[in-house]
């Protein structure tokens, strides 16, 4: 019997990946019928991870041999190959049909190409709730986390049937009865083969997601765990594990978490319906305790939020976290540039020249990857990014980083007066659901410091920082709330002289 991602790997990775008949003659319509249509075959290629996975794995390993750049989207992909490409590598793919499988795997191989649907529309919809509108590589991150799963069906003998019968027939933990199933995670035979094949690696990021930050990985892994769930009307153990998980993305409190994703599950209760599907019906008593405050299947941490820190929930220290960061620490040169703060001030700089060096100091000193100075607007509504400076690997992240002011956030809050704040495990359970959903898109960490910058009495803006995925220790925050607090000194004094 095979166990063990090597030996999964060793069997899986050199077969054909087999796509859906209906959709092959579906977009070989499409494309036969007018050759200007190629962009009519989007959704199809989408709806069949198959198929995406055979056109990426075909481009991709060109690509990789004469180093260029991988295609990560179904449209560039459609563009670069053409529609006679596309013909001839559609038409020369293997069904399903074509494999002879038994009916019982041909089933779970539908039931994984609707999670695969789910997949989708789940990781798309929570995006756009928070203004990230360009979301095909998520769609085809989505679609690929269904992969392992119908590749197992396909050729991993009975082995994805036991665990479907173990898990939703005997109310065993799906993920437990995998991983003993298969001697290795499904997520790692996913990862692998997203390597393999060289398949998007926003799909291979999901497949390694411990669902513990506010990334687009994040939003994929949790899409493909719910897929499962909606796809099963299943409210056992995975329930659970997934509403954890889900508060901490979300950022919202408990309650409205579940109500949210109640409203989600309404909009699919026809078509499970009309399908004859198990009713995910079923699920809203886990979802809305407005209307069902004593339901039956009423779980735990939909009454009391979690008790663990992120860094007990990886598995990671906290101390291994900060002592990665403390080892950099150099306290001379922060002296230096405090120094050097202070001198400018005593000379009468200007406002641009006290900023930036202050800037500079936080992330050459520091060592803060990302640094950003926002500026409030003239009509005071917003903080507007004017100075970012990134690390090396960081690229130009918060590059157009806006704030809304208009949101009652902690960003908000902070305005009123010239203070300091850190976000970090300590307080992460309290202030999170402070921060906006289109905040935490754009940052996409859960550590990070931050000023508000007033001229005397007048708000100026905000400077934040963070250290990317790493922890900020106590030692850095102080050394930050130090130099920031003498440049809103500095500029009270500024204030000052040119009110005389």
């Amino acid at each position: 019997m095979i166990s063990g991602i090597n030996s999964w790997l060793d069997n899986l990775a050199n077969k054909p990946i087999p796509i859906f008949r209906h959709r092959r003659d579906q977009a070989l319509a499409i494309l036969k019928d007018d050759e200007r249509a190629s962009s009519e075959c989007l959704p199809v290629i989408l709806a069949d991870p198959g198929m995406a996975a055979n056109l990426f794995r075909h481009i991709n390993q060109s690509r990789e041999k004469s180093n260029r750049i991988q295609i990560t989207n179904v449209s560039s992909l459609i563009s670069l190959l053409g529609v006679s490409r596309l013909i001839e590598e559609i038409t020369a793919m293997i069904c399903v049909e074509e494999l002879n499988l038994p009916e019982a795997r041909l089933k779970g191989i539908q039931r994984s190409l609707k999670e695969n649907w789910y997949c989708r529309l789940f990781a798309r919809q929570w995006l756009m709730d928070r203004g990230v509108h360009e979301t095909e590589e998520v769609q085809v991150a989505a679609q690929l986390q269904m992969l392992p799963e119908l590749m197992l069906w396909c050729y991993g003998d009975d082995v994805m049937s036991t665990i479907a019968h173990k898990s939703y027939f005997e109310c065993l933990d799906y993920e437990q009865q995998s991983n003993e199933l298969l001697g290795c995670d499904q997520r790692d035979i996913g990862d692998a083969l997203v390597q393999k094949w060289f398949l998007p690696e926003l799909a291979g990021f999901a497949f390694q997601s411990n669902y513990d930050n506010y990334t687009h990985a994040t939003a994929v892994a949790l899409a493909a765990r719910l897929a499962r769930i909606c796809q099963h009307g299943w409210y056992g153990s995975d329930m659970q594990s997934f509403h954890q998980h889900a508060m901490h993305y979300f950022g919202e409190n408990i309650n409205k978490t579940g109500q949210y994703l109640n409203q989600q599950m309404l909009k699919l209760t026809a078509e499970e319906t009309d399908l004859s599907y198990r009713p995910v019906a079923f699920w809203f008593a886990l979802t809305d305790l407005q209307k069902h405050p004593q339901a039956e299947y009423q779980m735990a941490s939909l009454v009391a939020p979690a008790k663990q820190s992120a860094g007990q929930e990886t598995g990671t220290p906290i101390a291994e976290q900060y002592d990665a960061v403390v080892s950099g620490f150099d306290q001379v040169k922060v002296n230096n540039d405090i120094e050097l703060l202070n001198n400018l001030i005593k000379q009468g700089a200007d406002l641009n020249s006290l900023v930036k060096s202050v800037v500079l100091s936080l992330h050459k000193t520091l060592e803060f990857n990302r640094v950003s100075f926002l500026a409030l607007s003239s009509d005071r509504l917003k903080l507007e990014s004017k100075i970012n400076l990134n690390a090396k690997g960081a690229g130009e992240s918060l590059k157009k980083f806006e704030i809304n002011l208009k949101v009652p956030d902690l960003f908000a809050a902070l305005m009123k007066k010239p203070q300091t704040f850190v976000l970090n495990e300590n307080n992460r359970e309290k202030y999170w659901e402070k921060i906006s959903g289109v905040v935490k898109t754009k940052i996409q960490v859960e550590n990070f410091c931050v000023v508000s910058i007033f001229i005397g009495s007048r708000p100026l803006g905000v400077i934040y920082a963070d250290k990317m995925d790493h922890a900020i220790a106590e030692e850095y925050y102080r050394a930050f709330q130090k130099i920031t607090m003498i440049l809103n000194r500095g500029l009270a004094l500024l204030a000052q002289k040119k009110s005389h």
